[in-house]
């Protein structure tokens, strides 16, 4: 897969991306955060003689993207968002936290490519839920690596309500940058004032 993006006049991040698929080329592109346009190109075969290879139109769209100002982002150029939750059962036994741990990191990473943000990078279990919350479970934290981290929160976010979380999750950030620390980036508890994992 090849990512790219570039910036508006107005500071708006776009992006631009494709990737081969069994018998051809999808492209997908629109503006970080929203799920954007996408299209299958047919590539060379026996039916489609005159067409260009997958290599062939990767490369061409590729060109294209960077004579237009889109470039491939480094890595020290994103930020992290992590969507923490805090379940009901240490072993994740209760169906909640089953279907979280099941289906939620796919249905995340999906989520977040679809919108052109990122892509989920991991995970890491263990410790306890604020004690406040009254759960006996563990503590499960989601990485997500993004291109931009006030997108990256608001689409998280919106992963949170369409996966039908409870209210038992927070949600941290880390902008771009070696030494830069996490910080609490949106709660659905107006008392929840500090992140730490």
């Amino acid at each position: 897969m090849v990512k790219t993006y570039r910036r508006d006049e107005a500071g708006v991040l776009h992006y631009r991306e494709v990737w081969s698929d069994k018998g051809g080329v999808w492209t997908h592109a629109g503006k970080v955060g929203t799920k954007g346009k996408s299209r299958f190109h047919s590539a060379k075969s026996r039916t489609w003689p005159n067409r260009p290879t997958a290599t062939e139109f990767i490369r061409g769209f590729t060109e294209d993207a960077a004579a237009d100002g889109y470039q491939t982002l480094p890595d020290e150029q994103h930020g992290w968002v992590v969507l923490q939750c805090w379940t009901h059962s240490s072993d994740f036994s209760h169906p909640a936290d089953q279907r979280l741990f099941d289906e939620g990191q796919d249905a995340l990473d999906q989520y977040l490519g679809w919108r052109g943000v990122g892509h989920l990078d991991g995970n890491d279990i263990g410790g306890a839920p604020p004690a406040e919350h009254g759960l006996d479970g563990t503590v499960l934290n989601l990485f997500c690596r993004v291109v931009d981290t006030a997108v990256g929160v608001k689409v998280v976010r919106g992963f949170a309500r369409e996966f039908d979380l409870t209210t038992s999750h927070v949600i941290g950030k880390r902008e771009p940058g070696a030494d830069a620390p996490y910080v609490l980036a949106w709660s659905p508890r107006r008392q929840d004032k500090t992140f730490r994992l």
